[in-house]
């Protein structure tokens, strides 16, 4: 009966999921925020660029 699982099993696993599950969402998060920082940047240079014409 090794080869089956238990509970306690099952709880490292699904703690485990959870922190894989944090790591990615953060992940994503950083990745939004550098493409706004990004299109912020953009925005910036073109507005000054209009400005000194």
């Amino acid at each position: 009966m090794d080869g089956f699982l238990d509970d306690s099993d099952l709880e490292g696993l699904f703690d485990e999921l959870n922190m894989v599950e944090q790591t990615v969402a953060e992940n994503e998060s950083d990745k939004e925020m550098d493409a706004s920082s990004r299109r912020y940047m953009e925005i910036i240079k073109k507005h000054k660029s209009v400005e000194e014409k």
